[in-house]
């Protein structure tokens, strides 16, 4: 939208402005532009006013969209005496006018009517009206006066004049805006290079580029629109860097002041004024800014039909903000970042949902799942700071807190007020009550979890499950968390995840001492060797149980490694010792556990080395076990199960088996990997990590470094789609007549050597 002042006869420009505000934008015009920017087909508008001198730009005036690109001056006048007596002189001064105010852009339009040439007697032809003219004002510029021939009649003569003039008035009026904003763009590169000086605002500095931001909006050039927001949203993000960095600008010091409102992003406006103007006034703290700035980023990209780009510079915006009020040290109250989070979220997917069919957004799925999973951790936070998942409900102090959060708030905004599920009822309604949190909670989650795993993302399904899993676990209902807590470990573990592993069976081992399931995931013996199998056994007043919370958890910890603390060891060693010790209930059952998180087996020596034995012979087994425990432990029996063979060549089939693996000295080696568990994170290949420098090709100055990794593509090999995550269990174990024992023994931590002897 152009301005343009209209001078002279108003009740004959009256007449023609329905016809050439209809008519003026209707064919496009190529714009060419500086710096070698490619050119662009665009329709030009205009706004007509009334001429007044007041309305002319001042010196230093930065206003691009009021600014007046063309001055048009209307006239029929057909009469001599009369140009002489009155024309002239008003030309004249509208001429001085807007040499003062370095106005050179205008045009002289004279309307021919012949209606009002029959009713002279005494006039000399058009065209020595139109000459006068023209050698009063025009000389050097001819161009600048132009005729319209009877442009309220309807024939091909008028057409063809009506054609000639908008062309000439698109070509000057193009002409005009293209020469202003190459001024003003360079006036506003002028500004962005002083930001180093004292005193300069960057505030002042942003309504000046989004003056130009709002001129390419009013062309429909949506990109350079975007453009403009995109780099003031980079060099304030530049300035909080800094400021971190211990660089920072004085004008920073506005946007630290205490966040005392939360309410949101909003994007249902196409401007929101409100935050406008506290930028304007420079009183807009740090949220302020990047609201108002996301959401004429948002209205541009909805423009552009690109809705899925919201959404992921939603969530960029989302988590940078709470990082850059930490570098700002901006107070904020606890929770209300959560609240700011989580109505900024689901605005966001409700401003796609308006624009999207439901076809479009089950299809991408991909691009919204991220702030769907970042609203259902923020509402989980407020849950737990305001008591809404503790056992006996909010106290005094959370009601407190849930008043203040809500306070904060605000009124709803009209434009919401009749929607029943915005934000900010959702909001409202889930800090009501216990049950209303609930039910938000687990709807979020819910969805969520669904979302990931249709997209394939089964990692992140997991982790969601797994705070769906605390959540009950609060609640106390361990058994529903007990489903997502063994889905996340079975995943885990196919994929060797040793860190959170060791989280998830502590985790686990918490819900099975609540469920009181003892018998519940035990463990399989594993499969040594071909011949003989080893059964480890803790004997008190139980035939070795070991209560369930250690079947998943403690005796899978308690074998030591880097992902838990010696504490955490002893701890959980200490749970299987109690719960050994406590009284039978007399029904001998037997709870098997895996042996390799409790001891190893390092290696077995035979004697004779051949480990075979005619009848009344004496077999003699040394068996070197590594105590994995962090204490000493009593051991009431160990126990070795022999399986003896008397198939036919027994012996031949024996020696062959033990020259093909090497036995040296009737000594038989272990490896430390335990069946089923071999994609570990140890098998991987050593990381390749290098320094990485960057720096600027003008001063050669450090612009960033970092460490990269050079061997990526090794150590995050995509699995097989059609490999199983399910982890393959050892070999049951019978019992046997053939039994090797130990009494009374004691395991030290680390190595232990025990000697079996049988005829």
């Amino acid at each position: 939208m152009k301005t343009s002042l209209s001078a002279g006869d108003q009740n004959l420009f009256s007449s023609l402005y329905p016809t050439l505000s209809q008519q003026l934008p209707r064919e496009p015009m190529e714009w060419r532009r500086s710096y070698g920017r490619a050119p662009k087909m665009i329709h030009l508008e205009s706004n007509f006013v009334q001429f007044k001198e007041e309305l002319l730009p001042k010196e230093g005036n930065k206003a691009l969209l009021t600014f007046p690109f063309l001055h048009i001056y209307w006239t029929e006048c057909c009469d001599t005496e009369v140009y002489k007596a009155t024309v002239k002189d008003d030309i004249t001064k509208w001429q001085n006018v807007l040499k003062v105010h370095s106005s050179m852009d205008w045009l002289i339009v004279v309307v021919e009517c012949d209606a009002k040439k029959k009713n002279k007697t005494n006039i000399l032809p058009r065209t020595s009206i139109v000459d006068k003219i023209r050698n009063d004002f025009c000389n050097k510029q001819s161009d600048r006066c132009v005729v319209l021939s009877d442009p309220l009649k309807d024939s091909s003569r008028s057409q063809e004049s009506w054609n000639a003039f908008l062309t000439k008035l698109r070509t000057l009026l193009l002409m005009s805006f293209t020469k202003n904003l190459g001024k003003f763009e360079d006036d506003m590169r002028t500004l962005r290079e002083k930001r180093t000086e004292p005193g300069w605002s960057f505030c002042e500095y942003f309504m000046v580029q989004e003056e130009l931001a709002f001129v390419f909006e009013m062309l429909q050039q949506f990109e350079d629109a975007l453009v403009q927001y995109d780099e003031l949203d980079a060099l304030f993000s530049q300035y909080v860097v800094n400021f971190g960095a211990g660089d920072g600008a004085n004008w920073l010091t506005f946007f630290c002041q205490p966040v005392r409102s939360w309410n949101g992003l909003v994007l249902r406006k196409p401007i929101d004024m409100e935050k406008r103007e506290l930028i304007q006034n420079q009183e807009a703290t740090l949220l302020d800014l990047r609201s108002y700035l996301f959401s004429r980023q948002c209205t541009l990209l909805i423009f552009l039909q690109r809705p899925w780009e919201v959404s992921q510079r939603a969530l960029e915006l989302l988590h940078n903000c709470v990082q850059e009020l930490k570098l700002l040290e901006v107070s904020v109250p606890p929770g209300a970042l959560d609240c700011w989070v989580f109505l900024s979220c689901l605005e966001v997917l409700q401003r796609i949902e308006g624009c999207c069919d439901r076809s479009q957004i089950d299809a991408n799925v991909s691009h919204t799942v991220g702030l769907w999973s970042y609203a259902t951790e923020k509402l989980k936070s407020l849950g737990y700071l305001c008591g809404l998942v503790s056992e006996n409900g909010p106290n005094s102090e959370d009601l407190n807190r849930t008043v203040d959060l809500l306070a904060g708030l605000g009124a709803e905004r009209p434009e919401t007020a009749n929607t029943a599920q915005s934000p900010y009822k959702k909001l409202k309604e889930a800090l009501s009550s216990v049950e209303a949190f609930e039910k938000h909670y687990l709807d979020l989650s819910h969805a969520t979890i669904e979302m990931y795993t249709n997209i394939g993302r089964i990692r992140s399904a997991k982790l969601v499950g797994k705070d769906l899993a605390e959540f009950y676990m609060k609640k106390r209902s361990p058994q529903r968390a007990e489903v997502y807590l063994q889905g996340a470990l079975k995943t885990y573990l196919a994929e060797g995840w040793a860190l959170l592993i060791t989280h998830t069976r502590k985790q686990l081992a918490e819900c099975q001492k609540h469920l009181g399931q003892i018998e519940k995931y035990p463990s399989k013996e594993e499969n040594w060797w071909l011949i003989c199998y080893v059964q480890l056994i803790v004997v008190s007043s139980k035939s070795f149980s070991v209560c369930s919370l250690n079947c998943c958890g403690g005796m899978d910890m308690i074998s030591g490694g880097c992902e838990i603390s010696e504490e955490e060891r002893k701890h959980f060693c200490q749970e299987i010792l109690n719960f050994a010790e406590q009284p039978s209930d007399g029904k001998g059952q037997k709870v098997i556990l895996s042996m390799h998180p409790f001891a190893q087996l390092k290696n077995l020596h035979f004697d004779p080395p051949n480990a075979v034995i005619h009848v009344g012979g004496m077999l003699s087994i040394e068996l070197t076990l590594v105590n994995q425990m962090p204490i000493t432990i009593n051991i009431d029996q160990i126990a070795i199960n022999v399986h003896f063979s008397i198939e036919k060549n027994s012996y031949r089939k024996t020696a062959e088996w033990l020259t093909k693996h090497k036995i040296s000295n009737g000594i038989i080696s272990f490896p430390n990997e335990v069946v089923g568990f071999s994609l570990t994170r140890s098998s991987l290949p050593m990381l390749e990590l290098y320094e990485m420098y960057e720096r600027s090709p003008s001063d050669n100055s450090l612009n960033t470094t970092g460490i990269i990794c050079k061997n990526v593509h090794m150590l995050l090999r995509r699995q097989e789609s059609s490999s199983s995550l399910e982890v393959p269990t050892g070999l049951s174990l019978e019992d046997g007549a053939h039994v090797l024992k130990c009494s009374n023994m004691i395991l030290e931590p680390g190595i232990n050597k025990i000697t079996f002897k049988t005829q």
